[in-house]
């Protein structure tokens, strides 16, 4: 397996603090399956160079370290970058921050309480320069926990979304993981990963039967082999139209996007 979303680099965000941490994560995850995982650190405030270089050395020596300490497993570059009005900045090049490097798929990272205005500019400019936007755990954010139809226009625009491991298994409430399934169920889901942060956080492994249960052991392969395989390569695939969601009483918050989609 492919995890193309954790936190695995020491020091540098919520993830380990130390070195040792970041072995004992890498042998659980080579462990339960895992062949190449994409370390992503947060990226907080906009393209940050010092700190781009600085996660991108940690990724350089990591493999070797791991490799001495007889750990077996492919480590490649990447980001979760924290969406901002900067991205939408047309002169910058984004390349440096795409997972593998390919220049294809870039993961962006929502606020979990809305969407911000200029949320469809960023995502605009992504795809015009090539790039595929990945909404990293979207079953999180509160206005698409509340109307899962926000992400279906984003899907529909280009977008694709990638489900977190712990998120099926009821590891944030009840109420994410019956959003997760709803997602998964309407063909929002393109991606899993396990958004690791320590060596507690559940692997890719677990979450395969429950993912079966909502979509068929095929889907399931889909999103968990042969997806995070084409985002690493940087190949493009074959999407499947999203089923929009339709449910069982209209929410507030579904009038509320439907105002706030004239303002992104």
């Amino acid at each position: 397996m492919i995890d193309i979303h954790c936190h695995i680099l020491p020091g540098v965000d919520d993830g380990p603090t130390k070195m040792k941490e970041t072995l004992n994560m890498l042998a659980i995850a080579r462990k339960s399956g895992v062949e190449t995982i994409i370390a992503t650190p947060h990226l907080l405030r906009g393209v940050n160079d010092e700190r781009i270089a600085l996660c991108n050395e940690l990724v350089r020596v990591l493999p070797k370290i791991a490799s001495d300490a007889g750990i077996k497993i492919q480590i490649k570059r990447g980001f979760e970058c924290y969406i901002s009005p900067e991205f939408a900045d047309e002169k910058i090049d984004l390349t440096d921050l795409t997972l593998n490097n390919n220049g294809k798929y870039i993961l962006i990272e929502l606020p979990m309480n809305g969407i911000p205005v200029f949320t469809k500019n960023v995502f605009n400019n992504l795809k015009n320069k090539g790039i595929t936007p990945i909404i990293a755990h979207p079953e999180r954010n509160m206005m698409i926990n509340e109307n899962p139809n926000i992400l279906c226009d984003f899907i529909s625009d280009g977008c694709i979304a990638q489900l977190n491991v712990g998120s099926i298994l009821g590891r944030y409430g009840k109420e994410i993981r019956q959003t997760a399934r709803i997602l998964l169920s309407h063909g929002l889901v393109h991606v899993l990963a396990s958004d690791m942060h320590s060596a507690l956080s559940p692997m890719m492994k677990h979450a395969l039967s429950s993912i079966v249960a909502v979509v068929g052991f095929d889907e399931a392969l889909q999103i968990s082999e042969k997806i995070p395989y084409n985002i690493l390569m940087g190949e493009d695939f074959d999407r499947v139209a999203p089923i929009p969601y339709e449910p069982k009483k209209r929410r507030i918050r579904d009038l509320l996007w439907k105002w706030h989609k004239r303002e992104i």
